[in-house]
């Protein structure tokens, strides 16, 4: 079977054609056919300034990147630039399919991008992706439900530790539920430790070893495991995915649900009456004050024949002009510092009674401190999974916290021995939020 890592060997992609061309190809996930228009207009832009020279533009299904790219390996040609996700990112980076982007960029990235979306994509002194376009979340609550219980948005904790202790008042007080989370299936929790400072890695002989059964994670662990066994939260929050968080706040059953600002209008054509009384929030964050992002990474692969051209197409694409107008198109935050001053983000003349208008406005507003938590580790979807298996057998079977997560270490371990190598360097660790 092919693998992934015949990408990291000595395989050809674009360069210079037959007519005399140079030909770049880029690939992007999922755009069209929404934004053929938009993508073309980019293209003709970066030809124009570039003559010569053709962009060969294909849009790929997100489920279908890993074997595209797999196949275009065997047969001898991979494309230039291409955009990942932020797991799919960490996988080729740690094959070594990336090319670093040092010394080839036409600018200075740390003065055009976000520094919590660039970060991630540095890793041991080599570039190698931008930051593309954004995606954060923020609150929603129900005024009507959290008035129950004696609550107001002025009262409700901005970080996930104090409102885990209100969840436990608020169904003291009402028999319902203040919010719910993921904390088995696709569980959020170990993006909520990197969010409050625990990291549940460490470094050992200079490579990235688990560091899951540490005191400290564990009490972390327990205090929302004890959370759920107290009835604070839905029984969903062992087994449900994010769709069923959703549906519990648009049918009324949860008073407060941290997801995309999208998800407003489908709360809106579900429930009116809980639509009316809804209210949009800054997104909740952990002890260190700081949001999560995900970022849509654009790199350039190792073995294009025009490194240099490839990387300036990958800044073009993410200019600040060029993202303004994606953001403008979209629900999708920039990457870039200058598009968040665009009146489109910064207007505070927008209509206030626009719920949309004002989730945009605080999803752009709370960038500045955000950071995008995702472990750049090639294993890390794997990890994962382990994680979940874990969480789920300590929340419906009874299984003791300590053990389990000792049990889920040695999984992340082999997981990283299998691997190549990493670092501490791939594990976001920023400090408290000014």
């Amino acid at each position: 079977m092919l693998s992934l890592g015949c990408l990291a060997l000595g395989i050809l992609s674009c360069g210079r054609a037959d007519d005399g061309k140079t030909r770049i190809e880029l690939w992007t996930l999922a755009l069209s056919p929404t934004f053929d228009d938009y993508m073309a207009g980019v293209i003709d832009d970066f030809e124009a300034e570039h003559p010569g020279v053709e962009v060969v533009w294909v849009d790929v299904p997100f489920d279908a990147l890993d074997r595209k790219l797999v196949t275009a390996a065997a047969a001898g040609r991979t494309p230039d630039v291409v955009n990942f996700s932020d797991r799919q990112f960490s996988r080729y980076a740690a094959l070594g399919a990336m090319h670093d982007l040092n010394g080839v960029l036409p600018g200075d990235p740390s003065e055009h991008y976000q520094p919590g979306a660039l970060r991630i994509l540095d890793l041991d002194g080599e570039l190698l992706a931008l930051p593309w376009y954004l995606t954060t979340q923020v609150r929603l609550i129900n005024e009507a439900l959290l008035a129950e219980a004696g609550l107001s948005a002025d009262t409700l904790g901005g970080d996930w530790e104090t409102l885990r202790e209100q969840a436990r008042g608020y169904h003291e007080k009402t028999g319902g539920f203040l919010f719910s989370l993921r904390l088995g299936e696709d569980s959020i929790l170990p993006t909520m430790m990197l969010q409050s400072g625990l990291v549940p890695f460490a470094e050992r002989d200079g490579r990235l070893v688990a560091d899951l059964a540490s005191d400290e994670v564990v009490a972390y662990v327990q205090a929302w495991v004890d959370c759920y066994n107290d009835g604070a939260l839905p029984r969903s929050s062992a087994t449900g995915g994010h769709q069923a968080v959703v549906e519990g706040f648009q049918n009324g059953r949860l008073a407060t649900v941290q997801t995309g600002a999208n998800m407003l209008n489908r709360v809106r054509d579900a429930n009116p009456e809980v639509y009316a009384n809804t209210r949009v929030l800054r997104p909740l964050a952990g002890t260190l004050g700081r949001s999560h992002i995900a970022v849509m990474p654009v790199g350039v692969m190792g073995k294009t024949q025009e490194p240099e051209l490839a990387a300036k197409l990958a800044w073009h694409l993410t200019s600040a002009a060029n993202q303004t107008e994606l953001a403008r198109r979209s629900s999708v935050l920039p990457s870039t510092t200058a598009s968040l001053h665009d009146p489109h983000f910064s207007d505070h003349e927008h209509d206030a009674e626009d719920r949309m208008v004002v989730a945009r406005m605080l999803s752009a507003g709370s960038l500045s401190d955000a950071v995008a938590f995702t472990p750049a580790v090639s294993a890390w979807p794997d990890m994962r999974l382990a994680f979940n298996e874990g969480m789920k057998r300590i929340l419906l079977s009874g299984a003791g916290a300590r053990e389990t997560l000792e049990e889920v270490e040695r999984q992340w371990d082999a997981l990283l021995r299998a691997a190549p190598p990493a670092t501490l360097d791939t594990v976001p660790r920023p400090g408290p939020a000014p």
